[in-house]
């Protein structure tokens, strides 16, 4: 087994023990639409586990480890469906931060990311279907030696728990990225709750000044920065899908074997038996098209070829995870449209990883988009 095997394996070990110790559904249940969404002592615990800051650099306190290392771990906690924001914070703002040009940015906030004392939520964007740091519309103008931001964000994961917010703005030379505590003037914030429960955010900007130390990304570099982290947070999010699905379907076969009709386990029934042949092989679908995406992401291909694989990635497991949810209700039968049966989480947690950075139709259309004409002979 090389080194990069050896880490998976324990990233993979270290996220199952921790969900089998935990109560996830009385977890999931006991912060649904309570703010601030998750407890806070579980965040800080994760990050000393490693995982918060498990993408950024070793220099700023993060263990410098690569995607696949990160969709290792995150295909084993989307078993859990915990709602800890470890994508939306540990992935997307970690690595815009991280690829943006301030390094005394980095030095300030990275560090107390990766240990957990704060968290940062990405207010990127603006209206349902936006899908790159280009349809930005919110303004930044320079004042003095500090930005002034003015415009609306919407649908920001972990809102009601952020400390700050990395907040994109379009100025004239480009989209740069800013830095704002969550009790900066100038910053309203509405919380709002996406389906499954978790805060979802909308934050107005009225003139909020903002130092040039916290410009962590300037308006030359801030968009080639978040589109790049957006694309690697669209392939951890298919990490966590995988794991939901492979959990809706363990405990749809668990209720196969043991629910009967007529004297027998309807599991038995090859009608039934068919169908959860078609929704494994939609697992093992996903798994392939996730281990695509990390390959030309980690590689030094260019960003319109890592945007594609990302988008197909994004679509292929968005579907899936929306086909095993939808499959996984109704084998259940009426038990599985009840709150008190676990399935309904793992059905409301694909609805919103599957929808979150773009659903699948809208991933099929970017992809068209990206890919080169094909020449006709």
């Amino acid at each position: 087994m090389s080194e990069a095997d050896e880490i998976q394996r324990m990233l993979r070990d270290s996220a199952a023990d921790y969900i089998g110790r935990t109560d996830i559904a009385a977890s999931v249940r006991g912060w649904r639409h309570k703010a601030p969404g998750f407890d806070r002592a579980r965040w800080r615990e994760m990050a000393e586990l490693g995982w918060v800051g498990l993408r950024a650099s070793e220099q700023f306190g993060g263990a410098g480890l690569g995607l696949s290392d990160a969709v290792a771990l995150l295909s084993e906690t989307g078993r859990g469906i915990g709602p800890e924001p470890l994508s939306a914070v540990g992935v997307l703002v970690v690595r815009a931060i991280g690829d943006g040009d301030n390094d005394d940015a980095k030095k300030d906030l990275l560090p107390t990311l990766c240990d957990g004392s704060q968290i940062v939520a990405a207010a990127w964007q603006e209206r349902a279907g936006q899908m790159a740091a280009g349809e930005c519309v919110a303004r930044a103008e320079r004042s003095g030696d500090s930005w002034r931001l003015s415009g609306e964000k919407d649908f920001i994961h972990a809102a009601a728990a952020a400390d700050g917010f990395l907040i994109a703005a379009r100025a004239k030379e480009g989209v740069g990225l800013f830095y704002a505590p969550a009790d900066a003037n100038g910053l309203t914030l509405e919380t709002r709750w996406f389906t499954d429960g978790t805060s979802c955010g909308r934050l107005r900007l009225a003139n909020a000044e903002i130092p040039a130390a916290h410009v962590v990304a300037s308006p030359a570099a801030g968009e080639a920065a978040l589109d790049a982290a957006l694309d690697e947070t669209r392939v951890a999010a298919c990490a966590e899908m995988l794991g939901c699905m492979k959990t809706s379907l363990d405990m749809t076969l668990d209720y196969l074997r043991q629910r009967k009709q007529f004297g027998k386990a309807i599991g038995s029934f090859q009608a039934l038996q068919h169908r959860a042949v078609d929704l494994y092989v939609q697992t093992e679908l996903a798994r392939s098209a996730i281990d695509r995406a990390v390959r030309i992401l980690a590689s030094g291909a260019d960003s319109r070829e890592k945007a594609m694989a990302a988008s197909a990635c994004k679509s292929r497991v968005s579907d899936g995870a929306l086909l095993i949810a939808k499959e996984s209700i109704q084998m259940h039968g009426a038990i599985g449209y009840t709150d008190e049966h676990n399935i309904g989480l793992y059905v409301r947690r694909a609805l919103k990883l599957a929808a979150w950075l773009g659903n699948s139709a809208q991933h099929r259309k970017r992809y068209a988009a990206l890919a080169p004409a094909l020449e006709l002979v």
